[in-house]
């Protein structure tokens, strides 16, 4: 699977796009929201967590199996995948039973969504807006309007895990850039009307209808629907069989990695004032956009690198490897520079009534990211092996996470930075060593691959493009 560099270019669009939507729209918030309106978008900002949750690990699964197809996969298997020799015609009747178990799946799933957000949505809104001194109604408005759209979203969440497995990297990413400029345009515009934090629903609202009809119609372009519609299809069922063994696994990693990394916010609000919290929101969101710009390189070239698994091609694997863990550091470096210094000073300048976290939990937190995304690029390389080996301790680091920031928030009022550092140190214990030093030894990765994938960053500047 060729990787261009339209490609890359694109995605470094889209990820620009993402990273502009926050940039342009979050100095909109912090000056027409109040602070605890903010810290509901906040906490709002985290539900969309709980479609990961659901997910349960079969985006990934089902995107690795659509790019096993694409590079020659005759058959899905339970664990590791069947080597390609030469080149072999896509198997149109696996993609369509596979098409078929995404959307079973996904459709499914979506009405369990709907069913926990009408019951206990609805117990968390209230105890969260207890003592909320705004507007309840429309609270309770952007609330259920937002997990009605993520219902929606997660729906239609098959379309992109299609178009990366696809390798339509460029396609997806141009849908992107688009979408994300309606989200900008619309939530500005209605922000600056006064329509407070239903901009924000509506904004993503609009933008999420249009990236979802682009998608499907991107995916089932002229050629595929002809060739789909001639073949029977393998059974779907048998198809959502195969895939969950790994997938199951893979939920779990990413359940315990959501529950470590994102979900610990919703329960530090139920002890946390949303002042306090709108604080951490801000401050979360610009490492959450650092670590979408470091990891943009990689998951560009991810397609690539689980083809070249499949090839057993374990040099390409590498370079690639080595390279995305050099730009994820680059790119820490330069925010950590950029933002501690003049990130309140800037803020300041466009009148926020919120401001980030003092520097030295804003310096921890970024810490915390960069080991995350560091774990996270590790993680990646070993499951697009269509293995999940941390799926265990993954789950035994989140269940002792939480319950030591509910013991720190609950009896020693442990604050912001229990919400921080407990998190981090569960993870430090195991997970952010454990697996980049499998890949080190399994890879054989020394000082001198190091040096290279330096000097490939240093030449490939400013788009770290390479020869591939």
């Amino acid at each position: 699977m060729k990787v261009t560099r339209a490609d890359l270019l694109w995605n470094y669009g889209a990820t620009f796009m993402r990273v502009a939507s926050a940039l342009i729209i979050l100095p909109l918030i912090l000056r027409m929201l109040p602070s605890q309106e903010v810290g509901l978008w906040t906490v709002m900002i985290g539900l969309n967590s709980m479609i990961n949750l659901l997910d349960f690990g079969f985006f990934q699964t089902f995107s690795r199996a659509v790019t096993y197809i694409y590079s020659g996969a005759q058959t899905l298997v339970k664990e590791g995948f069947v080597p390609i020799k030469g080149d072999k015609p896509i198997n149109y009747s696996l993609l369509k039973g596979l098409l078929g178990a995404m959307a079973r799946f996904y459709g499914y799933v979506s009405l369990l969504l709907l069913v926990l957000l009408s019951t206990g949505g609805v117990w968390y809104i209230g105890r969260l807006l207890e003592g909320y001194s705004g507007d309840d109604l429309i609270a309770r408005i952007a609330w259920f309007g937002y997990g009605l759209l993520l219902c929606y979203q997660f729906f239609t969440f098959y379309y992109d895990a299609a178009l990366v497995g696809r390798g339509m990297i460029k396609r997806s990413r141009q849908i992107i850039v688009f979408s994300n400029t309606l989200h900008i345009v619309v939530s500005s515009v209605l922000l600056l009307s006064g329509m407070g934090i239903l901009s924000m629903v509506a904004g993503q609202t609009v933008a999420t209808i249009v990236n979802r009809f682009l998608a499907r119609r991107a995916l089932y372009d002229k050629q595929t629907k002809i060739s789909l519609a001639e073949e029977k299809g393998e059974g779907w069922k048998r198809i959502l069989k195969t895939l969950f063994h790994t997938a199951s696994r893979n939920g779990l990693a990413s359940l315990s990695w959501i529950f470590t990394n994102r979900m610990l916010a919703i329960i530090g609000a139920l002890y946390i004032p949303l002042e306090t919290m709108a604080s951490y929101g801000i401050s979360k969101q610009i490492t959450d956009i650092t670590i979408t710009l470091s990891a943009a390189w990689f998951f560009t070239y991810y397609p690539k690198l689980t083809g070249e698994q499949i090839r057993n091609s374990v040099l390409q694997v590498k370079r690639i490897y080595i390279k995305a863990q050099i730009i994820t550091v680059a790119v820490f470096i330069i925010a950590v520079f950029a933002t501690i210094p003049f990130g309140n000073h800037i803020l300041g300048l466009i009148g926020s009534s919120t401001f980030l976290l003092p520097a030295n939990l804003l310096a921890l937190l970024f810490g915390a990211s960069l080991l995350e995304a560091l774990t996270q690029l590790s993680t990646s390389v070993l499951m697009s092996r269509n293995e999940v080996p941390h799926y265990i301790s993954q789950s035994i680091t989140a269940l002792v996470a939480t319950i030591l920031l509910l013991a720190s928030l609950r009896f020693f009022n442990g604050g912001i930075i229990a919400l921080i550092a407990v998190p981090m140190a569960s993870q430090v214990a195991y997970q952010h060593w454990k697996w980049t030093s499998k890949l080190v030894r399994e890879l054989k990765i020394g000082v001198m691959d190091y040096l290279n994938g330096l000097k490939a960053v240093y030449k490939s500047i400013p788009v770290f493009d390479n020869d591939n």
